[in-house]
């Protein structure tokens, strides 16, 4: 039985991030799942490249004075770090939240089996994220190191080893969550904020990254002999990757004995987190609290309600509002050196003046493909998408619906930031109305673009609603999609900015944008009905 589990969970993955299908079809598409799979690994191995970068800003002090177990040690908390992000927010859908559960507990299937096949899903994707930064040190450390055969044997284990640590703290973070959301009445907010509050730290971590890297490599040593008596945890597996026996033997008889705890407590509990149901009050319905509203009206307020009930949804496909605020508050912080900084460009360089407006505006297009609302809008509607196409509406009110929330939700940070831009670099008046019509037309674009993929390649057979959300290849063509074309217009200019003023050049942006806008929407009317009918 656990077998069968197993590989349900691994055809799951394989569906989620490498298997296309073919056209009005539900066979998958060999050379569109061959194509995806090179993209993920070429975005793979970009990272393992930059993150070799990092192994050898610290590294080459540490290891050429013999401190390889604190470059080590510094390296495993940071793939530690990274493996936690990476399942913070989608452990709890995968273990407790998952649509099957309920039909997997009716059957005679023991819970812990259930549990520990989904426990497979999270290992794999935190052994994903922190090889990204454990295999660039250990190969770092294999080039410019002298490895003796016990630190080659512990590098190899110690990958696997500190993915089930990460494993464990990944389900102790999703236990905890499941938890505390299941007593709460408006949970999906709770967690929003919660989140908001990590991602601005994650965020202040990010931007001084640079100092505090730079502090480890200058002063590894001392941070190697303040943890060396009451660290022991933290440089241990440090230790055994540099050849310690006793070193790793130890970090990985804390592992396993923290692995066996988690296994025991979830196992406990499993069951009754995935069948308790909403505590709050219920109200008895009345007549009364019937409301009638035209088809449009009731459409988006089934949108916005969907938005709302899930923090996953609002946190994964809105983080790019999240840096366009915080971008906008760092250009009034530091206005006064900003415009510094620009009259002294300007002053050796007269034409970097006329870019200003097209860079600010394209800089912000580029922040809002990261607002993904309308991405995942068709297939959230997962075995439900029935309901919609029984209904007596026309499918197009429907997508104008979905694009309507993703719109109406970006468009105002989004206005916002720009706004900082024309005010903190004076941008001229023309040059200003028409960065926020650019920007307003580019979302418009962004959010048709991203339906119009999910229309032709939904996954509506997904497990918890983490997989079309952030799981999907979808997810990342748009991002990587729409930042291109951002990319583009504004490098477009560096060639045209001698003959066109910022003003005319965005013009012609906003009709370019504009007039596919207006095309995309056509197709909607068009193949998009008959696309949506055949779901």
């Amino acid at each position: 039985m656990f077998k069968a589990l197993l590989h349900k969970q691994m055809l799951e993955i394989r569906r989620m991030y490498f298997n296309r299908r073919r056209r009005n079809s539900n066979a998958p598409s060999k050379a569109g799942s061959k194509g995806l799979m090179i993209l993920f690994i070429f975005l793979y191995i970009m990272m393992l490249g930059a993150f070799f970068a990092l192994s050898a800003l610290i590294g080459h002090t540490l290891i050429e004075t013999g401190n390889s177990w604190i470059y080590f040690m510094i390296m495993t908390i940071m793939a530690f770090l990274v493996g936690i992000i990476g399942n913070i927010f989608s452990t709890s859908a995968v273990l407790f939240k998952a649509k099957d559960n309920e039909f997997l507990l009716a059957m005679p299937i023991p819970p812990s089996k259930i549990l520990m096949a989904r426990m497979v899903s999270v290992f794999i994707m935190g052994l994903v994220y922190e090889s990204m930064v454990i295999l660039p040190a250990i190969a770092y450390y294999f080039i410019v190191g002298n490895p003796s055969i016990l630190s080659i044997i512990f590098c190899i284990l110690g990958i696997f080893v500190l993915a089930f640590m990460v494993l464990v703290f990944s389900c102790l973070f999703g236990w905890i969550a499941a938890l505390i959301t299941n007593k709460l009445k408006n949970k999906a907010f709770v967690t929003v904020i919660i989140s908001v509050i990590f991602i601005a730290l994650f965020m202040w971590f990010r931007f001084r990254a640079n100092v505090i890297f730079q502090n480890l490599a200058e002063h590894g040593q001392e941070i190697g002999a303040a943890v060396h008596g009451w660290g022991y945890p933290l440089y241990a597996l440090g230790l055994g990757m540099s050849g310690d026996v006793l070193g790793f033997l130890a970090f990985t008889a804390m592992t396993a004995v923290l692995f066996g705890l988690t296994c025991l407590i979830l196992s406990k509990s499993f069951k009754r987190i995935v069948s308790v149901k909403d505590e709050g009050v219920k109200a008895d319905f009345t007549e009364n609290q019937i409301r009638t509203r035209k088809a449009s009206q009731a459409l988006r307020k089934k949108e916005f309600k969907r938005l709302t009930s899930s923090p996953g949804y609002m946190i994964n496909c809105g983080i790019g509002l999240l840096f366009i605020l915080a971008g906008a508050v760092f250009l009034l912080i530091k206005t006064n050196d900003l415009r510094t900084f620009q009259d002294t460009v300007i002053s050796q360089t007269p034409l970097f003046e006329r870019f200003i407006p097209v860079a600010g505006a394209f800089a912000v297009c580029l922040l809002t493909s990261l607002c993904d609302f309308a991405a995942p809008a068709i297939s959230l509607e997962g075995q439900y998408i029935w309901v919609l196409q029984t209904l007596p509406i026309d499918p197009y009110q429907i997508f104008r619906a979905k694009l309507f929330v993703h719109i109406s939700v970006t468009m105002i940070p989004s206005l916002l930031g720009t706004a900082a831009l024309i005010f903190v670099f004076r941008i001229d008046v023309l040059s200003a109305i028409f960065m926020l019509i650019c920007v307003a037309l580019f979302i418009c674009f962004g959010a048709s673009v991203m339906l119009a993929i999910d229309l032709k390649r939904p996954m509506l057979d997904w497990t918890n609603e983490m997989q079309p959300i952030k799981q999907s290849i979808n997810i990342l063509i748009d991002w990587i999609g729409c930042m291109l074309i951002a990319g583009i217009f504004g490098a477009l200019y560096l060639l045209l900015s001698v003959v066109l003023i910022p003003g005319i050049y965005l013009l012609i942006c906003c009709v370019i944008l504009g007039v596919l806008t207006l095309l995309i929407h056509k197709w909607f009317r068009r193949k998009g009905r008959i696309l949506f009918a055949r779901l």
